[in-house]
């Protein structure tokens, strides 16, 4: 879920929902399956005509230090479809827009998705979710990926981002000459799991 700021007091309440039930449901999700033996550093999370606005992530891993790249190291990426959902059936797991990468030799990977569509009838920011492990790091949850023009972005998540820097993933996205969408995305990996389920993560 959204790591951002929340809005309002309404807003606050449903986050603490909405992170209360993603608390509870870690013993079944999310826990991804271990990625492909031909994984590289780009992939595609959607289906050719997938509807939806055609977005490109260019990432970069670092390690703790936060400024040395970091190789071999998995990045899982989901992300909910135009409308919202990240399933038909509107359940949650597992998401059918989804991908593996494994950074190049410089920490890179490229993710080629859609522009996801809010959670509809919740006042949570669009965004894309990332998990990584390998490398030398273990299973964790690595943040998400949000969108600056997204009206439900508040000024203090803003404040936020900015003093992340790179690590804030506030995307201002520009699109090119073909109407492709492009952000940039930076990960620190972390020696120590921020994961607590019972099941076995990905190594």
């Amino acid at each position: 879920m959204s790591r951002l700021a929340p809005r309002t007091p309404a807003r606050a309440w449903i986050g603490f929902f909405m992170l209360s039930a993603l608390a509870a449901a870690q013993v079944r999700w999310p826990v991804p399956p271990p990625a492909p033996p031909n994984t590289g550093p780009e992939a595609t999370l959607v289906v050719p005509g997938e509807p939806g606005e055609p977005l490109v992530i260019d990432g970069t891993v670092f390690a703790a230090d936060g400024t040395t790249p970091v190789a071999g190291v998995v990045v899982y990426a989901y992300n909910t479809d135009a409308q919202g959902f990240y399933r038909p059936d509107r359940a949650v797991w597992p998401p059918r827009l989804h991908g593996w990468v494994k950074t190049d030799g410089n920490g890179h990977f490229r993710l080629h998705t859609i522009r996801p569509g809010r959670y509809p009838n919740i006042h949570v920011p669009a965004h894309v979710h990332t998990q990584l492990w390998g490398g030398g790091f273990p299973f964790q949850y690595s943040g998400e990926l949000h969108f600056a023009d997204d009206s439900l972005i508040t000024p203090g998540e803003r404040e936020q981002a900015a003093r992340l820097g790179k690590f804030g993933n506030l995307c201002a996205p520009e699109k090119d000459a073909q109407g492709v969408l492009h952000c940039a995305m930076a990960l620190k990996a972390s020696k120590e799991s921020n994961y607590h389920g019972t099941q076995t993560p990905p190594k």
